[in-house]
């Protein structure tokens, strides 16, 4: 029995040592892979350490196994994507489910809100250099909407707003005229509360929610299609859109206030008072944008501002430009804001 213990032990010691080799080996395969980055980041500063260190030079922690811990991140990062991809797909299936129901066109009947289709699609948001009155914040840069929305053909009237939310804080008061002095909270709370109706009176399709309209959304249908300063030209003059074309907000021949919705031409699309009347409240956080391209952009996560747009009545022609960024505290109200609505997949 001894002499077969002494014979197997070193039979172990043998297996032992050949896992630990061919543990060694494989890590030296996987620091060698062209495929992992030459710099990885430390498990515990994230400081870069190069493929073939066994410690982090900064803190000194151990990255024998961070080429592996690289690898299975890049497959969990693999499977997130791939979730994402699905997601998508599922989300823009919802949205034509609901196109097909609803059709180009359809409106809220209990408010007589009317709701224009807005195709997917790619545009070029904010402005080039050579345009007038350009802002810095107007940075050129390519968006690509992938899902459709619709979004309302006018600004949420006064008599629309009462009829959800039970009061008026109008200043210029008057049914047809655009809702003002609301917030942005104000806003979503709108468009909170009437997605809440419509689902219990079962005309709510799957996934669908009213909503503000993202800044790119918005700047999207706003141009429609157009690449002026104005979705009509270049040039603004008092017969395109309420504002202050005489150059005082409190006196002069312009209106000094807010009028019925759609005395304009509509834009391209068909939506009216893009341009003027009263700033729109949109859904993002303010923030300066990159020249990159973006796809289905939605902002920040958080900020101080949220942004709004369109220029209002009291707004001098070229702050009424379809690239202008405004933005204001989200708890602020002013005779001077309003919004449109949105609807559109979560």
């Amino acid at each position: 029995m001894r002499a077969i213990t002494l014979f197997i032990l070193p039979l172990i010691l043998l297996v032992g040592c050949g896992e630990e080799i061919q543990n060694k080996v494989e890590q030296a395969k996987a620091k060698d892979d062209p495929n992992v980055p030459l710099l990885i980041p430390c498990e515990a500063c994230r400081e870069g350490v190069a493929k073939k260190t066994d410690k982090c030079p900064k803190c000194g922690h151990p990255t024998a196994d961070s080429v592996v811990a690289y690898k299975k991140a890049v497959e969990a990062e693999k499977i997130v994507a791939e979730q994402e991809r699905q997601r998508k797909l599922a989300k823009q299936a919802r949205t034509k489910a609901a196109h097909e129901k609803l059709g180009d066109e359809f409106t809220i009947p209990a408010l007589n809100l009317e709701m224009i289709w807005v195709q997917p699609g790619t545009f070029t948001m904010d402005s080039p250099t050579t345009e007038a009155d350009r802002g810095i914040d107007e940075t050129q840069h390519k968006v690509t909407l992938t899902n459709g929305f619709y979004l309302g053909k006018y600004e949420v009237t006064q008599s629309q707003y009462e009829a959800v939310m039970n009061h008026n804080p109008s200043k210029f008061k008057s049914e047809n005229r655009p809702v003002e002095n609301v917030s942005w909270d104000d806003a979503v709370l709108f468009c909170d509360k009437l997605t809440e109706i419509e689902r219990k009176a079962g005309r709510l399709p799957e996934g669908l929610v009213y909503s503000l309209p993202t800044e790119a959304q918005w700047e999207y249908a706003c141009r429609a299609g157009t690449t002026t300063a104005y979705s009509w030209g270049d040039a603004i003059t008092s017969d395109d859109a309420n504002y202050n074309w005489d150059g005082n907000w409190n006196s002069g021949s312009d209106f000094k206030e807010t009028r019925d919705v759609g005395q304009y031409s509509a834009n391209p699309w068909g939506f009216f008072d893009m341009h003027g009347n009263v700033w729109e409240w949109t859904a993002d956080w303010y923030t300066a944008y990159s020249s990159g391209a973006q796809t289905d952009p939605e902002g920040p996560a958080t900020g101080s501002g949220r942004v709004n747009r369109g220029g209002s009545w009291v707004d001098t022609g070229p702050t009424l430009r379809s690239a202008l960024r405004h933005s204001y505290d989200p708890s602020i109200r002013a005779n001077r804001l309003g919004f449109r609505v949105g609807f559109q997949q979560q």
